[in-house]
């Protein structure tokens, strides 16, 4: 451990706040980075801390009923010495028949109300900041059932300290050195993300430095993912590790682009695959290329993985695509996209090396809000249509065609748990999903949620013990 850290402190001589996003974002989504420095109001974010306030130290700009607490000057003289105040309340339902493919153990199909309350504290000393969040996180039925990702009264979800070298400005060129526990959200969350649909996000202990020049990024850190508990405060991970180093930078094509180049490490006392458990260490190279041009957007990354498992050699890897087109000129501005993945499956091919991709701490909801599979030894085509019928309402509909990457490996849950066990011969096909969602956004500070979900089995995975999969979830959140 102490190598790693003295290699990043070399390494990381600069790193950022996650780049600005468009003002329209929804708000809380889970892949908002970060907050724009200056639209009026800023929008808020999944990860909080990455809202700036300062800007409400002039009271013309103070136009909303919550901006009193969220800049309370402490030097008339200094703006940049404030303290501000935020939380969040959300409910969210869900049921599932067939939950896991119906392989469980017989217990009933879970169905449950979820509620997640955060309050925060932001404090800023010129060049100090101190930033604290508070969760409180509860499940409504199954409760003997609940997972610690869902239920624990009370936990400290965020409580660190940044310093902070350089310019002030947020495109200038600046370091920020940060210590503490704190969530982190790495380009699309496809390897790190804050896990937003359970009820506790994803949260890390340990270091980080975030250096800036211009629109350029680039972070260095060396963590553990907080150990997760149901009935006390969220220790520290002492069996798995994460280290790192990501750029992201425009590359000043003609077609305007961000690219992201990144090397992860992580190390895991006990990783289960189909062919079995053992401790794990695992390096991740990837780069991702992303952007928007007139109606397109798009969003491409390769990963390669290599390292250890057990005394078995590591050689996985992924392809993630996002492309979409939305005719903004046509009523209810329709965006007509694709998304094509695939992720490495365990071939056990000649010298026994290990061929799963393991995703790491991935995005919740990878493929869609029913969160029913992990994207190891997967392949997939998700054709989606969303319309705005008003700039409030977004509908969505899509399909989800998904295949095994290979027969040789299993089908694996979010956890990491084997939902369908390995077969030498059949048909790779998982089955088909079909899709609708709704999302309202009433306002600055709540947005709604209605998404169902229903995945036909195929017929390999009936013969294996499976069924069909229904997903009703729905949920709201009031945001400040």
């Amino acid at each position: 451990m102490r190598r790693k850290l003295a290699a990043l402190l070399v390494l990381a001589g600069a790193a950022g706040d996650a780049a600005a996003v468009d003002p329209a974002t929804s708000v809380l989504s889970e892949y908002t980075n970060a907050a724009a420095p200056d639209p009026h109001p800023p929008p808020y974010t999944l990860l909080r801390f990455n809202e700036r306030y300062d800007l409400l130290a002039d009271p013309a700009q103070r136009r909303d009923w919550a901006d009193p607490a969220k800049y309370i000057a402490l030097d008339a003289a200094d703006p940049a010495r404030y303290l501000s105040f935020g939380g969040e309340l959300r409910l969210r339902y869900e049921r599932f028949d067939n939950a896991d493919f119906g392989t469980g153990d017989g217990r009933p199909d879970p169905a449950y109300l979820l509620q997640r309350i955060a309050v925060h504290a932001d404090l800023h000393l010129d060049r100090l900041r101190l930033f604290a969040q508070a969760l409180s996180a509860l499940q409504f039925g199954d409760r003997d059932e609940a997972s610690p990702i869902n239920q624990n009264p009370l936990d400290l979800q965020q409580a660190f300290v940044d310093y902070r070298a350089g310019d002030t400005a947020p495109e200038g060129r600046w370091l920020i050195a940060r210590a503490g526990r704190f969530g982190l959200n790495l380009g699309a969350g496809r390897l790190v993300a804050t896990r937003a649909a359970p009820n506790v996000p994803y949260k890390f202990d340990g270091l980080q430095l975030i250096a800036a020049d211009a629109s350029a990024r680039l972070y260095g850190f060396l963590l553990r993912p907080a150990q997760e508990s149901r009935r006390a405060l969220d220790g520290q991970n002492d069996g798995r590790n994460l280290w790192g180093l990501y750029a992201s930078f425009p590359t000043g094509w003609r077609l305007p682009a961000t690219l992201d180049l990144y090397y992860l490490g992580t190390d895991d006392e006990q990783r289960r695959y189909a062919r079995g458990s053992a401790a794990e260490q695992r390096q991740s190279l990837g780069a991702r290329l992303s952007g928007s041009h007139g109606g397109w957007q798009y969003d491409w990354e390769p990963i390669l993985q290599f390292g250890r498992f057990g005394d078995q050699d590591i050689l996985a890897w992924t392809l993630a695509t996002d492309t979409g087109y939305r005719f903004a000129s046509l009523p209810w501005q329709p965006r007509l996209g694709l998304k094509a993945d695939y992720a490495s499956g365990d071939r056990r091919g000649p010298g026994g090396r290990l061929g799963s991709f393991n995703p790491l701490y991935f995005k919740a909801g990878y493929f869609n809000d029913a969160a029913l599979i992990r994207p190891t030894n997967i392949a997939d085509l998700h054709p989606s249509l969303q319309l705005a019928p008003t700039t409030a309402l977004t509908a969505t509909l899509a399909v989800d065609l998904l295949w095994r990457a290979t027969t040789r490996d299993g089908v694996y849950g979010p956890a990491g748990d084997l939902l369908l066990p390995a077969a030498r011969s059949g048909s790779r096909q998982i089955g088909t999903s079909a899709e609708a969602a709704l999302n309202w956004k009433a306002g600055r500070h709540w947005v709604w949620t209605l998404s169902y979900v229903h995945l036909f089995a195929s017929d390999a995975v009936q013969a294996a013990g499976g069924r069909d999969v229904d997903f009703l979830g729905s949920w709201a959140s009031f945001t400040w």
